[in-house]
């Protein structure tokens, strides 16, 4: 009956979140992890958590069944419960090894799989962390490579463009809508823009309004995070600007200000020289200390949060 209990609070735990979602009400989770890693998959967060729904009712349905003397509901409950480890096994190693942050509300999920297995009897818990082990250790075996080249698409992470598409320079704005940083530098796009600029926010964004940008179909804010991940940038707004023999990165309002005024919108030739050049760096180009005087927002958390922090202090 135990199991049976444990498998319908978690059915009740993943409808509630994904009735959150679909209220546009923010999910239950104790880390920023939980939407980082929620912006990598191809498919909502929403289907993730119907399915998890699915899964554990149809536990509650076997444990039930199998009261009544069925061994057969048993055997399937067990069946079920070992592919649900062998999956959590392959999203920890994600998380891990991928996105290298970690989802609390996805930990409480594979922590409710694990009890319910351990519920199931010391063969069931032998053979199912056996499962977990040797799926996590093939992956382990693969050479899987988050974004870490420049010469990949940044194009998948983009949501929107202003300018027209050329073979010449092209320039990445790395921003999120509640960054009052961000907001401020993409403030100074006008009509006058001649550069051909995309905009590859971090996290899923409801609202962008800039005249005379173009919203593309599709976009995936992973890309951009691991991107910066593979830079140890922790900060936005930062500016990508790939030209024919150089890669600028620039970090912190006042320089993205200064480098789209120089580049973009004034007239004459450029007058921006503030760079140098890195050795070993896969960029021909980097500017150095991104963090200028509080100019920038965490990755990793909400830049409104970062301010009230900060005038707390």
């Amino acid at each position: 009956m135990i199991r049976a209990i444990v498998a319908f609070l978690a059915g009740v735990l993943t409808a509630v979140q994904a009735l959150l979602i679909v209220a546009g009400r923010e999910g239950i989770c104790l880390n920023e992890g939980c939407e980082i890693v929620d912006s990598f998959p191809k498919l909502p967060p929403l289907y993730f958590n119907i399915a998890g729904c699915i899964f554990f009712f149809i536990l509650f349905w076997c444990f039930l069944k199998g009261r009544k003397g069925s061994d057969y509901w048993h055997q399937f409950a067990k069946v079920l419960l070992l592919a649900g480890l062998a999956g959590e096994a392959v999203l920890l190693f994600f998380q891990y090894s991928i996105v290298t942050a970690f989802c609390s509300y996805c930990l409480i999920i594979s922590s409710i799989i694990l009890l319910l297995n351990i519920l199931c009897g010391v063969r069931q818990l032998f053979t199912s962390v056996t499962i977990f082990i040797a799926v996590f250790a093939m992956l382990s075996t693969l050479e899987l490579k988050g974004v870490s080249s420049p010469d990949m698409s940044l194009d998948a992470g983009s949501y929107a463009r202003i300018g027209e598409e050329n073979d010449g320079s092209q320039m990445y704005l790395f921003f999120s809508e509640t960054c009052e940083h961000c907001e401020n530098v993409i403030s100074i796009i006008d009509e006058d823009n001649r550069c051909n600029i995309r905009f590859n926010p971090i996290d899923r964004i409801d609202h962008f309004s800039l005249p005379g940008s173009h919203r593309l179909s599709e976009y995936d804010p992973g890309v951009n995070t691991l991107f910066l991940k593979s830079l140890d940038i922790k900060e936005i707004p930062v500016l990508v600007a790939r030209e024919q023999e150089r890669t600028v990165v620039l970090g912190g309002e006042g320089r993205i200000k200064k480098y789209l005024t120089d580049e973009c919108l004034s007239r004459g030739e450029s007058i921006y020289n503030e760079t140098s050049q890195t050795t070993g760096s896969s960029y021909a180009y980097i500017i150095p200390g991104l963090n200028q005087q509080n100019e920038g927002c965490s990755v990793e958390s909400d830049c409104e949060e970062d301010e009230a922090d900060q005038q707390s202090k």
